[in-house]
């Protein structure tokens, strides 16, 4: 039997329907047993979740939800359970008919104008016999996705030697781990810090099958889907099961043979794992197309984005000494800004800063359950990087004391004329 994601905690791939299921059997099995798991929850602790959740066994390690999705700390994964475990036990949120990207706080976790050029990544030598072949499947699992939407992914083999989570010269890093059987693989969103953005490859995704159709050269598809935004299309109400959380917008109609798709979750492609003309479209609309790749407009359709004033040049403001309790706050703003340009906020402490929160949100003051951006880290050193949308006009910046912290705040905006 080939390996596949067994963790335990809240995911909802609980069943892979046998053959003697009819299809609509073994839908309801899976909806139904999705079911049960979520009430089982419903009456449950954190420090219960939290024991029961997977946790990576090395210097580093993140809790993992959803079979391959990561979450970096508790202060995170006490939010996940509070908010996408016993709030939404008895909800699934209704039939959405429109690929799937992935969400924080209402807006699309994706990368920028300028990033989405320039992913780079190195691979780390520490895959021993297999570093030959990681580096040829990661190759091609990225010219997928360069083959239809405007990301380019960048290999830089010069950082092999020093490919770690802390390499600040490369956008994210791909290294082995042993995890026995936990996942096959797990990746990051763009939303994430440098040290999250890491593609982790057990040793069980090069003991597969070879006569199966799953393969490495697939899982990394699936992964770098992950890189560039994209949620498990399971995570969809149309599915009928292995559902997840409501953190996620639709971008084409529901595709069950989906890249994104899990096969036992009510997919009906294959473990094969291959991007199919929904996902293909889906991607270009998000990133807009590769050269020589057209858009099919009735699968995927938004409005054109009007022109907007002109812009000055890039502006810094900083503030230092900056100063904050525990549970208190500190607004920054509004910095003027110009739709298409980019905003980079970027806080940064001393020695024994605290641990202080950034938010930030476009036109109006962010709250704690309303933002653009929000690291949510530990510490002080926390960055948001955002393109400025098309009714952008002004930046706001608040910080929030997890605990009674010091900081400096720069931040760096485009206004108008």
């Amino acid at each position: 039997m080939l390996p596949v994601p067994k963790s335990t905690q809240l995911h909802y791939q609980l069943l892979t329907v046998g053959p003697k299921n009819s299809p609509d059997q073994g839908k309801q099995i899976l909806s139904d047993n999705a079911t049960q798991k979520r009430n089982e929850w419903k009456n449950k602790t954190f420090d219960e979740f939290k024991v029961q959740t997977y946790k990576e066994p090395f210097e580093g390690g993140k809790y993992i939800v959803n079979g391959d999705t990561p979450i970096l700390n508790q202060k995170l994964l006490q939010e996940f359970f509070e908010t996408r475990i016993k709030e939404s036990t008895n909800s699934r949120g209704g039939v959405r008919t429109k690929l799937t990207v992935h969400q924080v706080n209402g807006q699309d976790a994706v990368w920028n104008s300028v990033e989405k050029q320039q992913l780079t990544y190195c691979v780390s030598k520490t895959f021993g016999a297999n570093y030959e072949k990681m580096k040829s499947d990661m190759e091609a699992a990225g010219n997928a996705w360069e083959g239809v939407a405007a990301v380019n992914f960048i290999y830089v083999g010069g950082e092999d030697d020093s490919c770690t989570a802390s390499n600040p010269n490369v956008v994210f890093d791909v290294r082995p781990v042993n995890v026995n059987g936990q996942y096959l693989a797990r990746a990051f969103f763009p939303n994430e810090q440098r040290s999250s953005r890491n593609v982790l490859v057990d040793n069980s995704s090069f003991q597969l099958d070879p006569n199966g159709k799953l393969s490495l050269r697939g899982i990394l598809r699936h992964e770098l889907g992950h890189t560039i935004g994209f949620r498990h299309e399971h995570t969809r109400p149309d599915s009928g099961a292995c559902f997840e959380d409501n953190n996620w917008r639709p971008l084409t109609s529901y595709d069950a043979f989906s890249v994104m798709h899990y096969p036992q979750c009510n997919g009906k492609g294959d473990w094969a794992l291959t991007l199919t003309n929904i996902d293909n479209n889906g991607a270009a609309c998000l990133y807009g197309p590769a050269q020589g790749f057209t858009i099919d407009t009735s699968i995927c359709q938004g409005p054109e984005e009007p022109p907007g004033p002109i812009a000055c040049g890039p502006k810094t403001e900083t503030v230092v000494g900056q100063s904050v309790a525990k549970n208190a706050e500190q607004t920054y703003g509004p910095f003027v800004v110009v739709p298409g340009t980019l905003v980079e906020v970027v806080m940064h402490g001393e020695a024994n800063p605290g641990d202080p929160d950034l938010y930030v949100r476009f036109n109006q003051d962010p709250t704690t359950t309303a933002y653009d951006c929000r690291p949510y880290l530990s510490g002080a050193e926390e960055k948001c990087v955002l393109d400025v949308p098309t009714n952008g006009t002004a930046v706001h910046v608040k910080v929030r004391g997890y605990s009674a912290a010091h900081f400096n705040l720069t931040v760096t905006h485009t206004p108008t004329h």
